[in-house]
């Protein structure tokens, strides 16, 4: 689940994420909101709006220039759906939506081998998948909120989900001084850890809409991250404008959680092309006016390549809506509504789209509850009128999301067990959503013969509870849901929830001070930001390894860390950008079934110190096979029809079983073709005839391609880009053998510290050559995709990137 984005942060922190941000983003707690009349029916600029989308419709498609025969494209990201079942005896989310998983199978080809960057969480592996660039070079790879250190060595707390150029999101209140105000999505043209020359923080990340609007597409964006306005009391004024009307209103609301702001402003959005009629046309009534304004504004990019001037944007509910169809009452399109007689947006089952935590307040539903039917109508009600372009968010399936109409979801726990009767209820509402979009879809003429669609998750999760195999199982036994609904143990389902200072503390007393980015991978900051080679440093490593937990759900007591990365092996992993304020003293990556904090007012009581919290069981961001390994699904013009390309849901990574967890990339066994989620980007733009103003770090995946271009279909090529990924992907080949290495100098304790100091030197030795090689291949890969230039030594490259994973697999402690 996202916000926190995932609770910002947590799968399925929703609600308390959305709120804790927005209280935490406003500037001030003052005056009265003066909105009246929450719907947007029966005004005279509304009535204009729509009959201006119709304009709209036929002049942003007209102008849409791309390749291949592409007219459209529609992009769906989901927040952790599995394609593999998590329970062995439960159908997966995926095959429980068939609607949707045939769609791809049947039209193009649906890969099974895709895999996460590190950390694996929601917002950068979204923004990976943005960009084709890792962490280290979008400027996120921490989570999805991380630490800066302050000038005094203390850290202020950030959010990874803020606009594309937004400075650094500090949500401590107020800011420390001296806090870092760099940009958020800080830039790297290349990786920053083995640059020749030190990376500047200073340079916003190339933005993933540019090429799409340059070439007169208009792009829709719901709910993805960072595309959209994020938080209000930064991006209002930012965008709009201080002492906007939508600043004023902001500054009006008493409401210190700003709900209705966020519905109004938030989450939705549409970057228009230059002179595009969607914009251009778009007025309405703002906050302390009684007549219609023009509601676009200026798109800024005052750093993108190559320049970005004449572009505008349209953000928000409330001024994307009436270009929607909104404010005209009962609208319908080839049999499909529209709006409700109030005038106001409807998801696909004709229930009005209501802003978070408000009644009869039409506006975004919020990040982390944003159910399919929703994201999807929003989706069609932009295509239908003339945005080609689309990109939507849907939360998942496995908390439970409050759909409207799904009675077996009434006082349902917030984390559901696969196979409990919530849980498939909300897989059949799904079903039946994609269904329904499609058909829509049809019915207006847009089909994989002419629009490219792309689909994919964030990650996967670690179940964190009973299952098949534990000490601890669902009952009745095989029980598959479908037929047989599940039944979790009282708590025996959760995360285990660990008070990792109070562990120090009680089994260490260790007290070194240090900030934390909690998480079941969590980074640590030590105050003073002291070198990796201080002995405090060293001692708190080796203390945080040694920290043991009774477990439930293996009915036995154990180590909780499974690796843990210094700096070095960070960069390795791509988790170090250009800002070096942001870079973790160490990692630890644990047992999946636990999310480690510091002490809070719901922190477990010391000793133990870890307790089963059954408010969260689907962790990510660590790494493991089920976390790690996603699917990505590809139909339209260019894509082959290869139907399933690996293994299928019944028999990928999962939760259950004695070893539960503890199983990785390298090791799982899954087959078909080898991708990571930087090859989404480049395989997007290369199918849609477009070209980026940057090197990419994923490839081309030539395997799906129905006829690539020459130099992308010469021998050894193929070969080459999948050795190339298990050298440069945080979980292919490369990054586990230097992760294990890594781990064992960090425990070790011989006498001057020699064994950690000589293989940290040989880590970072690797890692210069490591990327040496990569910007090489790379290069050469995005000049054969996008100039057609041939490879030359391909075989011969191929040689070398497999001498340097050897080399990898030779270090002390690189074996499993």
């Amino acid at each position: 689940m996202r916000r926190g984005r995932d609770a910002h942060g947590r799968a399925g922190r929703k609600a308390a994420w959305f709120r804790v941000t927005a209280a935490a983003s406003s500037a001030t707690l003052l005056g009265t909101l003066g909105l009246a009349g929450t719907s947007m029916a029966a005004t005279g600029a509304a009535a204009s709006a729509a009959s201006a989308a119709k304009t709209a419709d036929t002049a942003s498609t007209s102008s849409c220039h791309l390749g291949n025969g592409v007219k459209h494209v529609v992009t769906i990201m989901f927040d952790n759906v599995h394609y593999f079942r998590d329970n062995p005896n439960v159908p997966s989310d995926l095959e429980q939506m068939p609607n949707l998983l045939n769609f791809f199978t049947n039209n193009g080809t649906f890969l099974s081998n895709n895999h996460t960057p590190l950390i694996a969480h929601t917002a950068d592996d979204i923004l990976t998948t943005f960009t084709g660039l890792y962490g280290d070079r979008h400027g996120m790879p921490i989570s999805n909120s991380y630490q800066a250190y302050n000038a005094d060595g203390t850290t202020d707390p950030a959010g990874s989900f803020a606009y594309w150029t937004d400075p650094v999101f500090d949500t401590k209140t107020p800011p420390s001084a001296g806090h870092d105000t760099n940009p958020n999505m800080v830039y790297a043209p290349v990786p920053p850890a083995t640059a020749r020359h030190a990376v500047a923080p200073n340079t916003v990340t190339p933005a993933p809409w540019v090429p799409l609007t340059r070439a007169g597409c208009d792009v829709g964006q719901v709910a993805s991250a960072n595309t959209v306005l994020e938080n209000t009391a930064v991006d209002i004024p930012k965008v709009f404008g201080a002492g906007s009307p939508e600043d004023q209103q902001l500054n009006a609301d008493t409401d210190r959680f700003k709900d209705a702001e966020v519905a109004d402003y938030v989450g939705v959005g549409v970057h228009c092309a230059q002179g595009s009629a969607f914009c251009a046309t778009a007025k309405g009534v703002k906050f302390g006016q009684t007549s219609p304004s023009p509601t676009a504004v200026t798109d800024t990019l005052p750093q993108e390549p190559g320049g970005y001037s004449g572009f505008q944007g349209l953000f928000g509910h409330r001024y994307v809506a009436p270009q929607l169809g909104a404010g005209t009452p009962n609208l319908s399109r080839n049999g499909v509504q529209v709006t409700n007689a109030a005038g106001n947006l409807v998801d696909e089952n004709g229930n009005q789209i209501n802003g978070a935590f408000l009644t009869n307040h039409p506006g975004f539903p919020g990040f982390g509850p944003i159910n399919a039917s929703q994201s999807l109508a929003y989706m069609a009600d932009m295509l239908e009128s003339g945005v080609p372009v689309v990109n939507g968010y849907i939360a998942d399936i496995h908390g439970n999301e409050n759909i409207p109409g799904l009675a077996a979801c009434s006082g349902a726990p917030a984390a559901l067990g696969p196979g409990t009767p919530c849980y498939v209820a909300q897989a059949k509402y799904y079903n039946a959503a994609f269904g329904a979009f499609f058909d829509r879809l049809k019915a207006d003429g847009i089909t994989s013969d002419n629009t490219e669609f792309v689909l994919s998750s964030d990650e996967g999760d670690h179940v964190a509870g009973a299952n098949v195999g534990r000490a601890i199982q669902p009952t009745p036994a095989n029980c598959d849901g479908v037929n047989t609904p599940c039944t979790y143990p009282a708590g025996a389902f959760g995360e285990l929830a660990g008070n990792i200072t109070g562990l120090l503390a009680t089994q260490k007393n260790d007290t070194t001070p240090f900030s934390l980015e909690s998480d079941s991978a969590p980074e640590f900051y030590v105050t003073g930001n002291p070198g990796p080679n201080a002995p405090p440093v060293r001692t708190l490593e080796r203390d945080v390894s040694g920290l043991t937990a009774n477990n439930p759900y293996t009915g036995s007591t154990q180590k909780i860390a499974n690796y843990l990365a210094d700096p070095t092996e960070e960069a390795i992993l791509h988790m170090v950008n250009a800002d070096p304020a942001r870079t973790p003293t160490f990692a630890l990556f644990a047992k999946p079934d636990y999310f480690l904090s510091p002490p809070s007012s719901s922190s477990p009581p010391c000793p133990p110190c870890v307790a089963v919290n059954s408010g969260f069981a689907y962790n990510h961001g660590d790494y493991a096979a089920e976390i790690n390994t996603n699917y990505l699904g590809l139909a339209g013009p260019g894509v082959r029809h290869l139907g399933l390309d690996g293994t299928s849901a019944a028999n990928g990574p999962n939760s259950a079983g004695p070893n539960s967890g503890q199983t990785e990339v390298v090791n799982s066994g899954t087959t078909g073709t080898w991708v990571d989620e930087t090859d989404i980007r480049p395989t997007l733009i290369y199918l849609t005839g477009l070209k980026d103003d940057y090197e990419h770090d994923g490839r081309v995946i030539t395997e799906i391609l129905s006829n690539p271009n020459r130099a992308l279909g010469a021998p050894g090529v193929a070969s080459l880009g999948a050795c190339y990924k298990q050298l440069n992907s945080s979980v292919g080949q490369f990054g586990a053998s230097t992760l294990h290495a890594a781990t064992a100098a960090v425990e070790s304790n011989t006498p001057g510290d020699a064994r950690y100091r000589a293989v940290d030197a040989s880590l970072a030795g690797l890692d210069k050559l490591r990327d040496a090689l990569a910007l090489r291949v790379k290069g050469e890969l995005e000049a054969a995709a996008f100039g057609d230039q041939p490879i030359a030594g391909a075989a011969g490259q191929t040689v070398v990137c497999k001498g340097i994973i050897s080399a990898a697999g030779a270090l002390p402690g690189a074996s499993a």
